[in-house]
């Protein structure tokens, strides 16, 4: 597993990718929670940008940017990384062990009894703490 780079590392600061890197082996790059921090920071930097932006340009035109801004790069790629989080939590939940046990928690991917997250190679607890749903 390499290392990633600067530009990596802030591309991934604020989830700007839509499909996980090659590096994000050993466990998930994308869980509930990340999404939604990062679209929340995204938004949150675009609106103090427009609201700096409309002190020098005409109001209705930095509401209109900022409306389309905020789709495309705050909330867009949010919503695309979800539907491949959920994508991947479908594959986990109908092709391993752990998909069919009480302890999953599908929001991020982790075996609530050992706290690890679960990856589609082996099941965190090898098979002996599963139970049924």
């Amino acid at each position: 597993m390499r290392e990633p780079t600067d530009g990596e590392k802030l591309l991934d600061l604020f989830l700007l990718r839509t499909k996980e890197p090659e590096y994000a082996v050993d466990m998930p790059f994308y869980t509930t929670g990340s999404i939604v921090a990062a679209a929340l920071m995204r938004v949150a930097i675009l609106g103090v940008a427009s609201i700096i932006l409309s002190q020098w340009m005409d109001s209705t035109k930095v509401w209109w940017f900022a409306m389309i801004t905020l789709w495309a790069i705050g909330v867009f790629p949010a919503w695309l990384q979800y539907q491949r989080f959920h994508e991947k939590i479908e594959k986990i939940t109908d092709g391993t062990l752990c998909g069919a046990c009480r302890h999953f928690n599908a929001t991020n991917q982790l075996c609530m009894i050992l706290d690890e997250h679960v990856t589609n190679e082996h099941p965190p607890c090898e098979g002996e703490a599963w139970e049924p749903r």
